[in-house]
């Protein structure tokens, strides 16, 4: 099954390009923050102004068989304030063929965030200082996909498949050095994923993943793998999601190491008007530990730690701007047992 799919991408790929295409448009559009940050581990009442941007580049156009292809790029400013290319994709709408696209740090596949809930953005994933290991994606990586067409399939069934064939590849690579040929390629080290969403009623949209890795690890106990879903139901002005994930990390010797994540989450939203939303969410994650086995011992005994989070958002729009507040009370953070941290952040920002 494996060899089908990278065979079925690159066979697609190579159609897809031997085509000419016509001239295209470009478009630049962008974001700009201001924060004010409170907070951190334990009793901290640490205090912090960030700001940040982005721009984003996109060109589209359609070639002479009618397929269709866009290319976008983002630039952001790096530590020391030097703007880079960090994300970058170029995708060939194949019709009723179904879309092929090549990814550099973008094409996420992983639904690890897909219940969606947030007034300003999706739980730990808005500036925390804790991290939750969700599992495996694609996107870390240079990767090529496959999209079904959008219509083929009833209930808005939609299914993508991706796959980066060097997980030495770093990020950044231009079409003059589209990541190096490394022997480690030949004997694995790659990773494939798969995603398959569907929307069986009005509201209500249901999507899943799974990823793994091949040759990750010369000599590997455990390959990595995970897999999540996650549902959203949204009826009139409030929104409901619930999260599910699993992440067994690559291995090579299973004593005294974290060997796999368990995730779950739910959060609920609510827009008071056009301008004014809020919402709150739990994310809970555990991680278990096997301990190495003691002498004389048949077998060794297992840890586990559970972190938690919780947040709460209010959005306001007015005049182009985007009010924020945010705040997150975490317990075990980062998997450290008594380790509690409390964020609390204000926000301003604007799109162009």
């Amino acid at each position: 099954m494996k060899n089908i799919t990278k065979t079925l991408l690159v066979l697609v790929s190579a159609v897809s390009l031997s085509v000419s295409a016509l001239a295209g448009e470009l478009t630049l559009s962008g974001a700009a923050k201001a924060s004010y940050k409170i907070g951190g581990g334990d009793d901290s009442n640490s205090k912090g102004v960030g700001v940040g941007n982005e721009l984003n580049a996109t060109a589209s156009g359609e070639m002479d068989n009618g397929f269709t292809w866009s290319y976008s790029m983002e630039l952001d400013p790096a530590d020391g304030g030097t703007a880079t290319n960090d994300d970058s994709q170029l995708v060939i709408g194949m019709n009723n063929l179904g879309t092929i696209g090549f990814f550099d740090s973008e094409g996420g596949l992983s639904q690890e965030l897909a219940y969606g809930i947030g007034a300003l953005g999706v739980g730990t994933d808005y500036g925390n200082t804790m991290t939750m290991q969700y599992g495996l994606d694609v996107s870390s990586h240079p990767n090529v996909q496959y999209h079904l067409p959008a219509d083929l399939l009833p209930l808005g069934i939609t299914a993508k498949v991706g796959y980066a064939p060097n997980m030495t590849d770093g990020q950044g690579n231009s079409f003059k050095n589209a990541g190096p040929v490394s022997p480690l390629a030949d004997a694995g080290n790659q990773m494939t994923g798969y995603t398959v969403g569907i929307a069986p009623i009005d509201g209500l949209t249901i999507a899943a993943d799974y990823h793994e890795t091949d040759g990750q690890l010369t000599t590997a106990v455990q390959e990595a793998q995970s897999g999540n879903v996650g549902a959203q139901y949204a009826m009139g002005n409030f929104k409901v999601g619930y999260n599910k994930g699993y992440y067994g990390v690559g291995l090579s010797d299973k004593n005294a190491s974290v060997s796999k994540y368990e995730n779950n989450a739910w959060g609920i939203e609510f827009a008071v008007n056009d301008a004014l939303s809020i919402s709150y969410n739990e994310e809970k994650s555990k991680a278990f530990t096997d301990v190495a086995i003691a002498s004389g011992a048949s077998t060794g005994t297992k840890t586990t730690v559970e972190s938690e989070i919780e947040v709460m958002q209010v959005a306001y729009v007015f005049g182009g701007a985007t009010l924020g507040f945010h705040v997150a009370d975490t317990g075990n953070a980062d998997y450290v047992a008594n380790k509690d941290e409390k964020v609390t952040i204000f926000t301003i920002a604007m799109d162009f």
